[in-house]
């Protein structure tokens, strides 16, 4: 086959991650090149990339040769397979062979789930909501895979994401999705991050059987795995609260950066709400970090509360609207994050802090 280099480098970056070092199916060292796809599959995932030009071809480029291929110069590449599944590269003045395994041990998932119709989600909106929700997702819960990944459940015509680690949550919709009524399905957090990576803003056709899930558009198609578990009941916990605050996310999270500069990780960060300000404080043994930030509107009843200095800034960063509402019941109950511009919510467990509170 000859192809672009930029077209082949483009394809092997968007599925390289996928690709094992050092597979119990040696095949699965590589990317497969096969009817008209970039293909690499692991034991939780499968991935294909459309790469015109390829529609013939059945062979395995092995992790080896990703490097080289990137570091050729511009121009036409050649890459060809013999019957002892040889792939030579050739460019220019440059040629190199491998020796790779043969494609039908290639093994992997293939497309079908039992429900090849689809639900058809707008991309753009589904992978805002998703790179929303990551954060909120346990990397790993021994005990709790519920936990490691996005749940996606559908309610009438909105479709619902949701992810916690057990410290923090966070819940975010995409709307008026007609056919998700009745779906629910958890998405791991190592597919959700894919899924984001991909660059999906067209619509998006989503399948899937009791076991795994296929988001599909005209260009790519990823295959995962779904956890187990019964999520948990994400709704009853964002409860309504009258005591609220508004704030600027950028001046809240430039605030809490510098004073996690100046202090140990393990340190709490306070909230110091009263008026029309909230003090931001971090302090420890040998600093004592303060810094005041204007609300955009004075918050009705006092409050001091502490949190977890990491999971609040990460939770701030996840938004990405100009102004965020924290709401307040009481200094031991959770925190409730809105965004403004959209249906984006989530809650950050609280600290205790030492002395009396207001």
């Amino acid at each position: 086959m000859k192809l672009k280099k930029y077209e082949l480098v483009r394809a092997i970056d968007k599925v390289k991650s996928v690709v094992q070092k050092n597979p119990q199916i040696p095949a699965l060292g590589g990317v497969l090149i096969k009817e008209g796809y970039a293909i690499a599959a692991n034991g939780e995932m499968t991935i294909q990339v459309k790469l015109e030009g390829t529609e013939d071809e059945s062979f395995i480029i092995p992790m080896k040769a990703f490097d080289l291929i990137k570091n050729l110069p511009e121009g036409d590449v050649e890459i060809t397979c013999d019957d002892k599944d040889v792939v030579t590269i050739q460019m220019e003045k440059i040629k190199n062979s491998y020796q790779s395994f043969p494609a039908e041990s290639f093994m992997y998932d293939k497309t079908e789930t039992g429900k090849e119709e689809g639900i058809v989600l707008p991309g753009a909106l589904l992978m805002e909501a998703v790179s929303h929700a990551l954060y909120a997702a346990a990397d790993k819960s021994p005990g709790r895979p519920e936990l490691e990944g996005i749940y996606l459940e559908g309610e009438n015509d909105n479709l619902n994401l949701a992810a916690t680690d057990g410290h923090v949550m966070c819940w975010d919709q995409v709307n008026s999705v007609s056919g998700v009524s009745g779906l629910k399905l958890i998405v791991p957090k190592t597919a959700a991050k894919k899924l984001t990576s991909m660059g999906m803003d067209d619509d998006i056709t989503l399948s899937h059987d009791a076991n795994s899930a296929i988001f599909k558009t005209d260009a790519y198609l990823i295959r995962t795995r779904i956890r187990d578990g019964k999520f948990v009941p994400y709704q009853k916990m964002f409860v309504n609260m009258e005591n609220y605050a508004i704030v600027n996310r950028e001046e809240l999270i430039g605030a809490m950066t510098r004073a996690k500069m100046c202090t140990d990780e393990s340190v709490p960060a306070e909230f110091d709400i009263e008026g029309e300000e909230i003090n931001v404080i971090l302090q420890d043994k040998v600093t004592n970090y303060r810094e005041k930030i204007m609300l955009k509107s004075p918050i009705e009843k006092p409050i001091r509360i502490g949190f977890d200095s990491r999971l609040v800034l990460e939770t701030i960063k996840a938004f990405t609207c100009e102004n965020i509402t924290l709401n307040f019941s009481s200094p031991s109950t959770p925190m409730i994050v809105q965004a403004e511009d959209s249906d984006m919510k989530a809650l950050v467990l609280p600290v205790r802090l030492k002395g009396a509170t207001k």
